[in-house]
């Protein structure tokens, strides 16, 4: 395979060693290639583009077109990949994020701002409960819900299993630590059914 890429050289002490570091250079390359096809298509793309490049779908400023469910996932516990899950279902109406894999908006269809969670980014997505970091509405505790101020906040999705036919999160919560909330102390919302 890399017969041609390196030119015949004289023979001598000298000539072979550097044909011996091409050799190992081009194993080194054929090794570092080889890694390619188990990363998703996303980073392919990120890398091709190059590192920090920004990955562009569809016209400028439009929402990228649906698409087939994502089908490979993380590794499961005998080696092999599983679908990548879901955040609950796109059952409802006026909902976004539902029934996607890392949603980086959640707004769960109310008309209030304690409903809404933006500049999602996820961890551990896959895993039998995922965590996430986002901005939601915070409401002090006695305040109305018009005094909602935009934190920092904790995002747990969890329950895993089939929602609508598809592996999902069930369950979705999130809370403040900044203001003292810990897991739990919110009330879990159902997001598979309506």
């Amino acid at each position: 395979m890399l017969r041609g890429l390196i030119p015949p050289l004289r023979p001598g002490p000298r000539p072979l060693r550097l044909r011996v570091i091409a050799l190992a250079l081009g194993a080194l390359l054929l090794t570092a290639c080889s890694g390619l096809t188990d990363r998703t298509p996303e980073t392919r793309t990120a890398t091709a583009a190059g590192p920090g490049a920004p990955v562009l779908t569809g016209a400028a400023g439009a929402a990228p077109a649906p698409t087939a469910p994502d089908t490979v996932g993380p590794r499961s516990a005998t080696g092999g990949h599983g679908p990548v899950p879901v955040l609950g279902a796109s059952n409802r109406p006026n909902t976004r994020g539902l029934g996607e894999s890392r949603p980086t908006l959640i707004d769960l269809g109310g008309t209030g701002p304690t409903g809404v969670v933006r500049d999602v980014s996820w961890q551990d997505w896959g895993g039998t409960h995922a965590t996430g970091t986002g901005v939601a509405g915070y409401v002090a505790p006695g305040t109305p819900l018009s005094a909602a101020t935009p934190q920092p906040a904790t995002l747990v999705a969890s329950d895993l299993g089939d929602c609508g036919g598809r592996t999902a999160y069930r369950v979705l919560t999130w809370y403040f630590p900044q203001h003292g909330e810990v897991p739990g102390g919110r009330a879990p919302l159902n997001v598979c059914t309506p």
